[in-house]
């Protein structure tokens, strides 16, 4: 694949947008106030900056998309370092500083849209282009239920590196058995390797939230990958029963995934657990994404007439 030319992003004397002074000039400028419900709090600090970046493992040629650009800092390293950058911001007055900040970059490209509203396949015309990857400061009260859609809807997009909220951090990347551990553990982690790269305080936001962050990378599995993940026959099955399953996880597993399947008794989730080996008494966070997929194989198999929800929610 050829690299872009290096002349359509000239880094020049634009001023650093983990400043400080800069954000507060910014929002000043534009007599702004951060709104806490769309989780504005703008990174200040630098070597937080670095860390995602090479978490991310950026490459010239490589496609991004970035989900809540803010300010953009780290728009501005991730024009630097990759090929394209599709930065989403659905704040019409954040959108506004940041295509005047940027836009000389000629590898931005400026989306002014919902990201749960956004097909990202919508970008391009034809297929999306390969190497594609998510690098985003995601708003956190969307992280969870966003890297669920869209692992699950968008196969070409390879690795996520991400800083979310610390506790969602904790949730992805949970193991079986804790506390954390929950729908959305099994259902990221199905479909990705996923690893916690470093905390972040909440003190390298401005301004400073209420909870510590830390950063995440998620890389998709590959297709037919064998790294101790079976495929489920069918994945939309498969998501039903983990969000069955966690919804009175306190239950018996076999109680809680049959009241989600009408017609489904709970002996007969029982005898489906007994295929892997499992007593009937287990509960939903004592299995593995893998278990939950070779779970989903056995009731396919032992109720034909069941299947899963293409419209199925996230809930983790």
């Amino acid at each position: 694949m050829v690299a872009p030319d290096s002349s359509l992003y000239t880094p020049g004397a634009r001023r650093r947008l983990t400043s400080p002074a800069v954000v507060r000039e910014l929002l000043s400028s534009e007599g702004l106030h951060p709104r806490r419900g769309y989780g504005q709090n703008f990174l200040v600090d630098a070597n937080v900056l670095r860390i995602i970046t090479e978490a991310a493992a950026l490459e010239p040629y490589d496609t991004v998309i970035e989900v809540g650009a803010g300010l953009g800092a780290l728009t501005q390293a991730l024009l630097e370092q990759s090929g394209k950058v599709y930065a989403v911001e659905t704040d019409e007055r954040l959108a506004a500083i940041l295509e005047r900040e940027l836009s000389s970059a000629g590898n931005l490209i400026l989306i002014r849209a919902d990201a749960m509203e956004l097909d990202p396949s919508s970008l391009w015309e034809g297929s999306p282009p390969a190497d594609t990857k998510m690098v985003s400061n995601l708003p956190y009260q969307i992280a969870a239920t966003l890297l669920v859609d869209w692992l699950k809807d968008y196969h070409w997009i390879t690795s996520y590196t991400v800083m979310v909220q610390r506790e969602v951090a904790d949730r992805i990347t949970a193991s079986p058995g804790g506390k954390d551990y929950s729908a959305a553990s099994v259902k990221i982690q199905y479909r990705a390797e996923a690893h916690k790269v470093a905390s972040v305080s909440r003190n390298s936001f401005y301004p400073r939230p209420q909870v510590d962050s830390a950063i995440v990378h998620l890389r998709r599995r590959a297709e037919g990958e064998a790294a101790g993940m079976p495929r489920a026959s069918d994945e939309a099955l498969f998501d039903r029963l983990v969000t069955a399953a966690f919804q009175q996880r306190r239950k018996k597993l076999a109680n809680s995934a049959s009241a989600g399947f009408p017609g489904v008794t709970p002996d007969v989730v029982a005898r489906a657990l007994g295929e892997l080996v499992k007593p009937a008494g287990t509960r939903a966070e004592e299995l593995s994404p893998a278990e939950f997929a070779l779970l989903t194989n056995a009731l396919a198999s032992r109720a034909p007439g069941i299947a899963g929800s293409p419209g199925e929610g996230t809930q983790g």
